[in-house]
């Protein structure tokens, strides 16, 4: 029987409150794939909101409660920056949580961006992928957040990464902020089993109330949707109601 994919909403008090429940919610995701199939694949997202989680899953109780060994971590975008920039997506999973936690190194999938071109380093990384991720396993679990103008992972408004079928990774120069990225396209993205938005803070309450609206249905962020369950947690602020 197909699994019916579904959307839930839901609303904390705040920044901090809005982390504890995602946290909750990976303890119980990865150590449901861990027994199911002996893994648990997650992409990271940059940004201010997912670092206080991931702080917070560095730390117990949910340090203890989560299968490390077994998880595999990778990246739905990434500036093409050094891997020490402070504006790098993986220097800041590393320091607030990847260097805390007994994770496998080799089970650290990181961008390559020394040494390659923006389409080389594309390249590379949808091979890294590609050990661990298949048709039948997609990514059991892809965090994702919103920039103000309706984007997601680096997938920008009439971006051409939205309609890439071929592609699971691609090179974009993105024009809005003067840089590479290198991201997942939009249908690799729809092809997790849960997908979640981390979205807080005040200054995402207009985006957030045209997304959930007809007039946002271009929009990026609008047009992702998981095969199981797309997660949308938002503080009391970004909800603006």
């Amino acid at each position: 029987m197909a699994i019916k994919a579904i959307t839930i909403k839901t609303i904390w008090p705040d920044a901090l409150a809005l982390s504890h429940a995602v946290a909750n919610l990976i303890i119980t995701e990865s150590n449901k794939s861990v027994q199911q199939k002996g893994y648990f694949t997650i992409a990271l997202s940059g940004g201010s909101t997912p670092k206080l989680l991931f702080q917070l899953l560095a730390q117990a109780p949910y340090k203890n409660n989560i299968p490390w060994k077994k998880i595999i971590i990778a990246f739905g975008d990434e500036r093409f920056v050094a891997p020490t920039s402070e504006e790098s997506n993986f220097k800041m999973a590393n320091d607030a949580l990847l260097k805390h936690v007994p994770v496998n190194k080799k089970n650290i999938l990181a961008v390559q961006t020394l040494k390659v071109t923006p389409s080389q380093s594309a390249v590379l990384y949808e091979q890294a992928l590609k050990k661990y991720i298949t048709n039948k396993h997609p990514f059991d679990m892809i965090l994702l957040g919103i920039g103000e103008e309706g984007h997601t992972a680096s997938i920008f408004p009439k971006s051409e990464l939205i309609g890439d079928k071929k592609n699971w990774v691609k090179n974009i120069w993105v024009q809005e902020k003067k840089m590479d990225r290198i991201s997942f396209t939009l249908p690799f993205i729809n092809r997790a089993k849960n997908i979640v938005f981390l979205i807080s803070g005040e200054n995402k309450a207009a985006i957030i109330k045209k997304i959930f609206s007809k007039s946002g249905a271009a929009l990026p962020a609008a047009m992702v949707k998981a095969t199981e369950n797309t997660f949308w947690f938002i503080d009391k602020a970004a909800d603006g109601d």
